[in-house]
């Protein structure tokens, strides 16, 4: 399955663990529905169409307010150096160990 959010632009984003991954972000909040990867094109169309079919200038002004929001709270330099810890994580022996070590943990 695939999380399809309808909250934005009719973006769409892969969860690597799964449709249990997707689930949990959907049961925490993040996504508002999840679809498998057979519905994926047929949602992504329908839902771009609703957005395609509201009054332009409401929905620019929604996208604007949204890219303003998550600008404040993750500004694209804060994103930069989370990607280069995250990068630095995943190349680091022993943060590798500590995955498998907590993916075992968890039955997968």
């Amino acid at each position: 399955s695939r999380p399809c959010s309808a909250a934005t632009a009719p973006t769409t984003r892969s969860v690597s663990d799964g449709p249990r991954a997707s689930m949990e972000a959907q049961a925490a909040g993040f996504l508002n529905r999840v679809v498998t990867d057979g519905e994926l094109d047929a949602v992504v169309q329908a839902l771009a169409a609703q957005v395609a079919a509201k009054p332009a200038m409401p929905v620019i002004a929604t996208k604007r307010h949204v890219n303003a929001v998550t600008a404040q709270m993750v500004g694209t330099a804060r994103a930069w150096s989370d990607a280069d810890g995250l990068v630095g994580g995943l190349l680091d022996p022993e943060c590798g160990a500590a995955r498998q070590d907590y993916i075992k943990g968890r039955g997968r």
